[in-house]
Parts: structure tokens; C-alpha cells; sequence
């Protein structure tokens, strides 16, 4: 049973002689400092936080040791951390990211050699960690003075795809290969 009807009627905005939209209310102008201060509120968290937990990881690994090639400590106390994959303790086997912190670890005490043996992969991982710092600044920076963000775009997704693959293979090269 189909009943047929009109269509809603689209509403008409109110237009002037000229055919420009009028706007019932004023918009409120806001000063330009307070407009810095919306935008550097709203959107300078987010390079706040990853600017923090990147000075966090470069600080850790310049501070920790690894005693070994399997342990990590903490200096002054001689305290050693616990493993932390939980796909090691179940299967056995290490994940595509085992070895990253004694890795970053290897890297800041200037030991690149070690860095490769502990997952190679993970010396990209530590440049990008790395570069967050200053390019956060920068984020930080520019929002303060009003001026835009820059967007990386596709060059952050090919980093991102990079990292992953080199994560993976050579993940599969030790676990299948070596």
C-alpha cells in the first residue's frame, strides 16, 4: 500500500535585497588574543602530550642499562626491570616488538651496533621518537602565534607504514630465518 505525498518543503532563510543570507543575530566578535587562546587550548594538547611522553622515553632510555643481553636496570638502586611481552611469556616466541627498549637503551649510551642486534627496526622507531621533540616544539610554537599547524599528511602515514613493515619483516626474519 503506497501513499504517495509531497515533499517537505524546504525552509526559506531569510535573504536581502541582494540575496545574501541575513543572520538573525549578531555574531560577537571575538578579540584576537582570546582567539589565540581557544586555539592554543584546543589544539596544542595533543603536542603537549606526545611532546611529554617522547622527552619521557629519550630520558628513560639515556637513564636505564641493560645488564647482559636480556635484562634491564635501573641504575644507582641496581634494580632490573621485569619483562614486559606478554607474547613472549605465553608462546614463547618474541613479537615484532621485543627488543625495542633495550634497543632505545642501546642507542642513547651510543651503542648502534647493539641497537640493530636487540630489533633492528626499532632504530627507526627511536628516529621518529627522537623527532617528535623538536617537531612538537615547533607545533607548539606556531599554534601560540597564531599561525597553522603543520600537516605532514601522507608523509606521516608513510612513516607510520615504513615503520610497521620494517617492524614485521624483521619480526619474520628472526622468528622463521635466523
Amino acid at each position: 500500500m503506497s501513499t504517495s505525498s509531497s515533499p517537505e518543503p524546504i525552509p526559506q532563510l531569510p535573504v536581502d535585497d541582494v540575496g545574501n543570507v541575513e543572520i538573525a543575530e549578531p555574531v560577537e566578535a571575538i578579540e584576537p588574543t582570546k582567539a589565540i587562546e581557544q586555539v592554543e587550548s584546543s589544539d596544542s594538547s595533543l603536542h603537549w602530550a606526545i611532546l611529554l611522553m617522547a622527552v619521557c622515553v629519550m630520558m628513560l632510555a639515556a637513564i636505564l642499562q641493560i645488564r647482559g643481553s636480556e635484562i634491564v636496570v635501573i641504575p644507582v638502586v641496581d634494580l632490573p626491570l621485569p619483562g614486559t611481552c606478554t607474547y613472549k611469556k605465553i608462546v614463547g616466541m618474541e613479537c615484532p616488538g621485543c627488543g625495542l627498549t633495550r634497543c632505545f637503551i642501546s642507542i642513547a649510551h651510543g651503542r648502534p651496533v647493539a641497537a640493530w642486534y636487540f630489533n633492528p627496526a626499532g632504530i627507526l622507531f627511536f628516529v621518529i621518537v627522537a623527532g617528535q621533540i623538536p617537531f612538537r616544539g615547533i607545533q607548539i610554537w606556531r599554534i601560540r602565534r597564531g599561525l597553522a599547524e603543520f600537516r605532514l599528511g601522507r608523509v606521516a602515514h608513510y612513516l607510520l607504514g615504513v615503520l610497521i613493515v620494517a617492524l614485521l619483516t624483521q619480526w619474520l626474519i628472526r622468528t622463521f630465518f635466523v
